[in-house]
């Protein structure tokens, strides 16, 4: 449960500071082909944080689910 909660915490923060960090280099980076890459990197990385995050929280929900109900969605 504690590295649930961790690797969550890490999947919150990838998805936020990923883009976040990808559009504070845009002044400074001089070249816009691998201001591009970094784009392209920071976006990536937020959305394997979205992903990340939400097949935890669905994990949780079924397991919630099974405790409570005794059986599968």
């Amino acid at each position: 449960m504690l590295f649930q909660s961790a690797f969550k915490l890490f999947c919150f923060g990838a998805a936020m500071l990923g883009p976040f960090a990808a559009g504070a280099l845009f002044h400074y980076v001089r070249e816009p082909e691998i201001y591009a890459i970094f784009l392209a990197g920071g976006i990536l990385l937020g959305f394997g944080g979205l992903c990340g995050f939400a097949s935890t929280e669905r994990a949780e929900r079924r397991r919630h689910h099974v405790a409570r109900f005794g059986r599968e969605l």
